[in-house]
């Protein structure tokens, strides 16, 4: 069996040939070695899927990752730091309640 195009691809491909075209070209160019390695950059894709609460994003990202060389052991630190900082975000969001108007 096929393995489906990643979700992003196929709306950007259903939308028109040349907007898939320049995001995935875009996401090539994003994330191949640079001043940070695609590995790192794989971990912190991962990190901001988790973040964002995308559950489609996490697992694939998290497949990159792999692919790239990512441990198991370095994934699960970035996403435990994605994950007390959008539990920081949250608690400094709600502290907005304790402002008088």
């Amino acid at each position: 069996m096929e393995e489906q195009k990643p979700r992003p691809y196929r709306f950007t491909e259903a939308v028109s040939d040349e907007l898939n075209d320049a995001f995935q070209n875009l996401a090539v160019q994003i994330m191949k070695d640079g001043a940070l390695s695609s590995k790192e950059k794989s971990i912190i894709a991962l990190a901001c899927a988790v973040a964002l609460k995308c559950e489609h994003c996490v697992k694939a990202h998290k497949k990159s990752a792999l692919a790239a060389g990512a441990s198991m052991e370095e994934i699960l630190e970035a996403a435990a730091v994605a994950g007390q900082v959008r539990l920081g975000s949250g608690l400094t969001f709600a502290s907005f309640l304790l402002d008088e108007d």
